[in-house]
């Protein structure tokens, strides 16, 4: 049983790493023609630059601008005129990368490996921006291996080129999933960059890898970034997006860890503003409709208050009861002015078009409580709650709620009342 077990972790292991080196060759595959690429702007001397080399063949410039248009329009490294251009250029200028790139590629396509990673050692020495060095590094690395020598490398090539982000985000993103490189991942991101706070709206906005994301942040030390930056927000809404409310759940209460409890619903009475929504009160402040947590009656309240004319959802937060009976609760600290025009609660379904779980009146009297049964079905994996303003002509229209509680019913006391 022990030897299965560890042949299944070996294969898995195994496996992982395999799609981490597929994920890196779908894109490191393109060498060649990256190094054609960049830069291109700065080197191609002229529309005709086999022309130019053929004028100038001392200039190391109009020869690597010769090979790289030759290699766009469909030759290799290896073929004979790209390979005497390489050739002049390297022995006219040895701290060009470009031409090291190309001969170095030639040389690997020929089987001189041992050759072609010291012209690579070469480029990375004379310099740390050239793109395409970075990639063959992280090739090499990913092909004997080394993790951290692969990941070391996608740190520098997204530090130093800007070209690199494109190609590297969507593979590092992809990596997020894979839980034998979350440490090594989160630890990369924890060293600040110039890069990190894009990849994180990349990865959970663009390439829908939150859930790799989430494991992420959750190894990583540098919280404050990650709430200065709001990307525990963005993580958030990106989890509740893909209806992983239960891990978005994880994640909020990873970085905001004196919020977990059991309460149904955070902060009830409303004396907690560290909370955050979705998993606390998110308060709307349009000018027309106002909410804000303050004091009445000596005590902490939801303060509400419209313009004339304003009205609409004005306090939410996101509930994950699991199906069952369930009794909501209010209780008013200061009644509506305008009474006719009274708040009101509603618990709907998050899904789209959900179904609507209970409508509850805010009571009209100050202490006064109001309860509400309400059953939440299989299937509704997450509910809404929402205090909403109707219209109001009255110039002053505002009131106080001391609490908003939910609480689990037993069967017996749901059929008792």
């Amino acid at each position: 049983m022990a030897t299965a077990t560890a042949s299944s972790r070996a294969l898995s292991a195994a496996s992982s790493r395999l799609a981490w080196r597929i994920a890196l060759l779908l894109v490191t595959i393109g060498v060649a023609a990256l190094v054609v690429r960049v830069g291109a702007s700065v080197w191609l001397i002229s529309e005709h630059p086999d022309k130019a080399a053929a004028i100038s063949p001392d200039d190391a410039r109009m020869l690597i601008a010769a090979s790289r248009d030759a290699i766009d329009r469909g030759a290799t490294p290896q073929s004979p005129r790209v390979r005497q251009w390489v050739a002049a250029g390297v022995a006219r200028d040895v701290t060009e990368p470009a031409t090291i790139e190309l001969r170095a590629l030639d040389l690997d396509a020929a089987g001189d490996h041992a050759r072609a990673a010291h012209l690579f050692a070469l480029s990375a020495a004379i310099s740390q921006r050239s793109l395409p060095t970075h990639l063959w590094l992280i090739q090499k690395a990913v092909d004997r291996g080394d993790v951290a020598a692969a990941l070391a490398q996608f740190d520098a090539a997204l530090r130093t080129s800007t070209a690199a982000p494109p190609i590297l985000f969507p593979i590092l993103a992809r990596a997020t999933e894979d839980p034998t490189l979350t440490a090594r991942i989160a630890a990369m991101l924890d060293r600040p960059s110039d890069w990190r706070i894009a990849f994180f709206h990349y990865a959970i906005e663009k390439a829908d890898a939150a859930d790799g994301i989430a494991a992420v942040a959750m190894r990583m030390r540098d919280r404050a970034m990650l709430r200065g930056e709001r990307i525990d927000q963005v993580l958030i809404g990106g989890l509740i997006a893909q209806q992983r409310f239960d891990l978005a759940l994880q994640v909020h209460d990873a970085f905001y860890p004196a919020l977990a409890g059991t309460a149904l619903i955070r902060d009830p009475d409303f004396a907690r503003p560290e909370t955050d929504f979705p998993f606390g009160w998110g308060l709307t402040n349009t000018g027309e409709i106002i909410a804000e947590r303050g004091k009445s009656k000596g005590g902490p309240a939801l303060l509400w208050r419209s313009l004339p004319g304003g009205f609409g959802q004005v306090a939410t937060q996101v509930l994950l009861l699991p199906p069952g009976p369930y009794r909501f609760r209010t209780r008013t600290a200061e009644p509506a002015v305008d009474s006719g025009a009274n708040p009101y609660w509603t618990i709907t379904c998050s899904e789209e078009g959900g179904a609507q779980l209970a409508l509850v009146e805010q009571p009209r009297q100050a202490g006064t409580e109001t309860r509400a049964n309400f059953t939440v079905p299989n299937g509704c994996r997450a509910q809404v709650l929402a205090l909403i303003l109707r219209q109001s002509d009255t110039p002053d229209q505002s009131g106080a709620i001391a609490q908003a509680a939910v609480e689990r019913l037993q069967v017996a006391d749901k059929e008792s009342r």
